[in-house]
């Protein structure tokens, strides 16, 4: 998977040129070199599609202003294409990776939503440990797998953890990613085997858990906490 915090993409958004290559002289060119060792402007360039040939097109060059450039303004999502006078001769043919500039596109999406949203105080921690991962949530990871391991070898929920010591290094970053993530797969690869063992009912049973969930219920609501909860819950419904 890829991780974010050792993937930053620049604020700086890239455009279609970007991903625009011009094939020319047997060799490809990304065609931001190829403007400048040319000395033309996108502005100048006009595009015609070929048959058969996906994301692939004739490019042809005038200073005339004859065309319609490879992108009609910077923000455009597409290149565009020009009408070509019968009888021009291209000067090379252009690709664009539209594949490519469309996961870009995702990725910086999903990128800067995350610097907006993501909780500061966890980001400097990462970054403080310097191992590059959310230790939070890598913890919380070995929490439910060892969880849904003891529910099975066990049949114990064990809330209260006996490895606090060790997820709490975790937490803390003192592990590199890479050995976290073997770890985390082998503890994955057990489950299977644990489950086809466990001697666990097929569904859970529901008189118990209703009971359980009635007497949870009772014993919070007469606590003073409860009782609060409950008046302001009541005074809400109203």
């Amino acid at each position: 998977m890829e991780k974010k915090i050792i993937n930053p993409i620049a604020k700086e958004k890239k455009s279609v040129l970007d991903f625009c290559y011009v094939y020319e002289s047997r060799q490809a060119l990304p065609l931001t070199e190829y403007l400048q060792a040319m000395g033309f402007k996108q502005e100048e360039l006009g595009l015609s599609a070929i048959a058969h040939f996906r994301d692939t097109y004739q490019l042809y060059w005038s200073a005339a202003g004859n065309y319609s450039g490879i992108v009609r303004k910077e923000t455009a999502n597409d290149i565009c294409l020009s009408s070509i006078p019968q009888g021009s001769t291209p000067i090379a043919l252009l690709y664009f990776n539209k594949d490519g500039y469309s996961a870009y596109c995702k990725k910086y999406k999903e990128y800067w939503h995350w610097v907006a949203v993501r909780n500061e105080e966890r980001y400097a921690n990462t970054m403080r440990h310097g191992k590059n991962y959310d230790a939070k949530n890598m913890m919380h990871v070995f929490r439910l797998l060892l969880v849904a391991k003891e529910i099975a070898t066990e049949g114990n929920l064990n809330v209260r953890r006996g490895d606090r010591a060790f997820l709490l290094a975790i937490k803390d970053g003192q592990y590199a990613y890479d050995e976290l993530l073997q770890m985390a797969q082998e503890l994955h690869a057990e489950l299977p085997a644990c489950y086809e063992k466990a001697d666990l009912p097929e569904a859970p049973h529901p008189d118990a858990t209703e009971q359980l969930l009635v007497e949870m219920r009772s014993h919070y609501y007469s606590t003073a906490t409860g009782v609060q909860s409950f008046i302001f819950l009541n005074k809400h419904d109203s």
